[in-house]
């Protein structure tokens, strides 16, 4: 989790990346993205709303049809 401070930290490095013309505008847009993502946390799986995902289907395989040649 970032605290206040790493995100203030990450700001001024962006800005002074840009104005010293380190970066790109759409450079820095995804930055501010990737910083917006990072203090969110929405990095972290947080699944497909699908049916199989609650049902079990993975949970217990049938192997009695599994033929081996």
């Amino acid at each position: 989790m970032m605290t206040i401070q790493d995100i203030i930290n990450a700001i001024q490095d962006m800005k002074g990346d840009f104005i010293n013309g380190n970066i790109t505008s759409e450079e820095l847009v995804e930055m501010m993205e990737d910083l917006v993502h990072d203090v969110q946390g929405n990095d972290e799986y947080q699944g497909f709303n699908t049916a199989l995902e609650d049902d079990g289907f993975y949970d217990t395989p049938d192997f009695t049809q599994l033929v081996v040649d």
